[in-house]
């Protein structure tokens, strides 16, 4: 059961990576991170938005995967 899960693990952590490069950074550096500019958060449609979507579920897919795999025995 724990070699299925890792292998699982290992799938979504790919999934996760290709997913993140994928999208289009938001912000243009430090500079807008530390409140140089108005960030809109609440206008991500079409792909953009099907893309953060997709890393949030892959995210909390990959942290219950990581906590399974420290419960299972080996």
């Amino acid at each position: 059961m724990f070699w299925i899960v890792l292998v699982v693990f290992v799938i979504v952590s790919a999934l996760l990576t290709v997913v993140v490069l994928m999208q289009e950074p938001k912000q243009s550096g430090l500079g807008d991170a530390l409140g140089g500019g108005g960030a809109e958060f609440g206008t991500l449609g079409g792909a953009a938005g099907g893309l953060h979507r997709l890393t949030i579920y892959l995210a909390c897919i990959w942290a219950a995967l990581a906590i399974l795999m420290q419960v299972i025995p080996r």
